[in-house]
This record gives structure tokens, sequence and C-alpha cells, in this order.
């Protein structure tokens, strides 16, 4: 019996050594994985979202980032791209990507409005320059950006840049709409946006927020009557297709970020860090500078595909102007967006 006891306690003893053996091995491993939970051969993968066709503005610096990290790094950065919403729609990958979920998302900036403080202010209604180059400058060249940037970083991301998409303008299924009291009653799809909402309530039109990517098919079957976007983003997603008529506004501007999730930076190495800072400034660069050349030819492009064109009035768009005033002064009070809303007016008025 005494002999069975000891056999037993021998095995007993070997058996709990061999389990913690296998759960330091276990964590040991955790541990590395947690370190360098996204390397893959040698080479660290980042998974960027966009909600975008292939082939758009959203593509383009998608693709030019991956160049240029890939380029930079030797190989050391790979970044798999997913389009068309693959892995999230706008608004999920935004908050995905301050969350976590996500590595990256390409976001137009707005959609952030109620994430991150300041943000909504670069896509208010008549709020920034009319000149591109002015507006590129203010986002990615002065305190503005700086500010907008250092609030994004405290929410948990790393913007990389900002684009301008251009102009934003009014457009319609198959109403011949050339005056801001031809809207009053219309259907018009809104973004996920408190202030989109409101600008289109005050002008007596019946706002429906609607998420990008359900947009073409909200046009197509007459959810909506109409919607706002500049010209790059009915190009890219084919909104011809379920648009006739194009109403020039000109009322707000359309800006984009890409943005990376802040604890998947820091755990890139740091001269890898450094390299993903310049790929995106350069990515952005380019982005900027080609979408300037392409919006040029867009109207054309736009009217040989059927669309009919009128200019509001300079008349309508002061109303406008005036309609939405309010609508901004309330938001920037509830958005703690007043201090930013006034350095944008400062900085364009000495630019």
């Amino acid at each position: 019996m005494i002999k069975g006891g000891v056999i037993m306690m021998f095995f007993e003893s070997n058996y709990k050594k061999r389990i913690i053996s296998f759960l330091l091995i276990v964590l040991l491993m955790v541990g590395l994985l947690s370190i360098n939970i996204f390397a893959k051969d040698d080479a660290f993968v980042l998974k960027l979202s966009h909600h975008h066709n292939v082939g758009g503005v959203a593509d383009l610096v998608s693709n030019k980032f991956a160049e240029l990290a890939d380029e930079k790094s030797g190989g050391r950065i790979k970044v798999e791209i997913f389009p068309g919403a693959q892995l999230a729609q706008e608004r999920e990958a935004a908050e995905g990507v301050l969350m976590g979920t996500l590595d990256m998302a390409f976001v137009s900036s707005s959609i952030f409005v109620n994430l991150v403080d300041g943000y909504g202010v670069d896509g208010l209604p008549f709020v920034l320059s009319s000149d591109w180059w002015k507006n590129v400058k203010l986002f990615n060249d002065s305190p503005v950006g700086e500010l907008l940037d250092k609030s994004m970083l405290d929410k948990g991301g790393v913007n990389l840049g900002w684009g301008v998409y251009g102009a934003r303008h009014l457009f319609f299924k198959e109403k011949d709409i050339k005056t801001l009291d031809d809207m009053k009653g219309l259907k018009m799809r809104s973004p996920e946006v408190d202030y989109f909402v409101e600008m289109y309530r005050v002008t007596g039109a019946r706002p429906t927020a609607i998420t990008w990517g359900e947009t073409y098919t909200a046009m197509q079957t007459g959810l909506v009557d109409g919607m706002d976007a500049p010209y790059m983003s009915i190009v890219d997603t084919r909104l011809y297709e379920v648009s006739k008529y194009l109403l020039e506004s000109s009322h707000m501007w359309a800006t984009f970020n890409l943005i990376v999730n802040l604890d998947v930076f820091n755990r890139l190495p740091e001269d890898l860090q450094e390299i993903v800072l310049e790929a995106g400034s350069e990515a952005f660069d380019y982005v900027n500078e080609a979408a300037y050349e392409q919006v040029k030819g867009y109207a054309e492009f736009l009217q040989g595909k059927g669309m009919i064109f009128s200019k509001l009035s300079d008349e309508d768009r002061k109303k406008f102007a005036e309609l939405t005033k309010p609508v901004v002064e309330n938001w920037a009070k509830s958005h703690n967006a007043v201090e930013i809303l006034n350095m944008i007016e400062q900085e364009l008025a000495a630019n």
C-alpha cells in the first residue's frame, strides 16, 4: 500500500510539473504574440478598411500609402486593403479604428463628429475657403490641423493626413431643382451627422440619415429625392447613373483622413512608426494634387453622362448661409468647437 501511495505521489508530482511547464510555455507564447501580434513572414501586416469602390480616391490614397510603406520599409510593412466596406461601413470603421477592432481606416472627417473633439468643423456649411489649396494648408500645415490631430490622438487614433474631395453640391434623382424654395418637402439623404440633418431642416427639406454604402440604392429606389456630395464622390460611386440634375452650390467642403489605431501604431518599432508617418504624409500630398487635377474635368464628365447642371444664384447662396449660421453656432457650442471655429476664421483670413 505504501509503495502504491508513493508511486501515485510521484505521478501527481510529475503531472503538476508538466502542467506548470505547459502553462509557462503558453504564457511565453502569448507574451511574444502581444509584442508582435500582427507580424507575418517577418513583415508587419496592417489591414486597411475603406468604404469606397475600387479605383476611387479612397482606393487611390490607400494604395499609394501601401506602396510607399512597403518601399520605405524594405518590405517590413505590408498593407492589406479591404475596399467597398468589406470590413465595416463608414461609421463602424470610424468607431472600430478608435476601439482597436480595425488597424486602419479611410474615413470622411465629419464622421468622427461625435467621437473626437473638433471633428466635424471641417464640414460645416459656409465655413471653409473657396480656395482648394487654402483648405489643404489649413488642415495639413497650420495650428488648426495640429489641434485636430492631437484630439484624434487623445481618442486613440493617429491621423496620417488630411485629404480634400472638393466642394459639395446638391443633386437630385428626377426633379430639376434650381432654388432653395424648390427643395422644400424633398427627402434629402444626410450622412449620420447632426449638422447635416439640421442644415436640410432649415431649408424646409426632409433629411433622411443613410450610411454612405446605401446611398446608391436609396437614390435608385427613390427612398430619397436628392443628396449632396463633391463631384469626386458622384463619379467614384457612379451616382450619376441614378440622378439627373445637379445644382452647383458649393455650400460645404468634404475632407477625409487615414487613421491608424494608436495601440497598433505603438506596437511598431520606432523606425517603422516614422515610416508610417512619412508614407502617410507623402500619400496625402500625392492624392491632394491628383484630386485637384481630376476635379477640373469632373463637371464635363458628368454632363457627358447626361446630368443637367444649374447654378445656385448668389442671392440664394447668401440666403443659404444665413439660414445655416445658427446651425453652425449651435453645433460649435454643443461640441466644444467654438475656439477651433475661430481659429479657422483667423487662419483663412491670414492666408
